[in-house]
């Protein structure tokens, strides 16, 4: 279960996004994408999908079930929360009793039980990004990934989800991919950043997952990492 870049390249008419990447994303392990805007993040997120073409090179995904969660994920507003994760099971032909199970299990893995009758505008931003990643969830992908899945929320919704990412990851022995323009949310997520760089990809190993505490964000450790890193973006 791996997704290989080779010699991957990609532009839009005369822009270059991505040149010559290669690149192995490897099971059950946790990667961020950081850079400036316009680097070409989620354009990477839509190039693992699959939802465009590489213009040279090839991505090569084996046995790999991919789910995607993108920014501002959209839940229908006529569903309540239980529908709405239900339906990516309904669509993929998941039979009802089955389908019933796993929403009731992710109901009460991601402590959404009192919202399961709620539509989308009666919760809040924490709430509705909650929905979205138990959607992403249903099917039990092999790599689960998110475009700034915390970029809308304040500080205290945001540490919650980046708990329960990195709780459900460890828990499922997945891989996730979570692209993001906070530094901190990267250190944080990922025991390897990718800094979006010239067209090519940067990997940087995360040091502070060798001490993976409750209070690592408040460690000096990760502080000077996150220095390091936003120093590194701005190169």
């Amino acid at each position: 279960m791996s997704i290989i870049l080779n010699k991957v390249g990609f532009h839009y008419d005369d822009q270059i996004i991505f040149e010559n990447v290669t690149y192995t994303f490897a099971s059950k392990q946790r990667y961020a994408v950081i850079g400036p805007s316009g680097s070409g993040k989620t354009t990477l997120l839509q190039l693992l999908q699959g939802f465009i073409t590489p213009t040279s090179g090839t991505i090569v995904k084996k046995d790999t079930r991919l789910v995607t969660v993108f920014q501002n994920n959209q839940i229908f507003p006529w569903l309540t929360t239980t529908e709405a994760i239900a339906l990516p099971l309904k669509l993929a032909g998941v039979k009802k009793e089955e389908r019933h199970l796993l929403v009731q299990h992710l109901l009460t893995e991601l402590d959404l039980e009192n919202l399961k009758n709620k539509r989308p505008a009666a919760l809040s931003g924490g709430q509705l990004q909650r929905v979205a990643i138990a959607q992403g969830l249903a099917l039990n992908p092999q790599f689960l990934l998110l475009d700034e899945p915390t970029s809308s929320l304040d500080s205290q919704s945001k540490e919650k989800i980046q708990d329960l990412l990195l709780s459900q990851q460890q828990s499922r022995q997945n891989s996730l991919l979570v692209v993001t323009h906070d530094i901190e949310e990267a250190a944080f997520l990922a025991e390897t950043i990718l800094i979006v760089k010239e067209h090519h990809l940067l990997a940087i190993n995360n040091p502070t997952f060798k001490n993976n505490h409750p209070n690592r964000r408040e460690s000096l450790d990760f502080y000077q990492f996150c220095i390091a890193l936003r120093t590194e973006v701005r190169k």
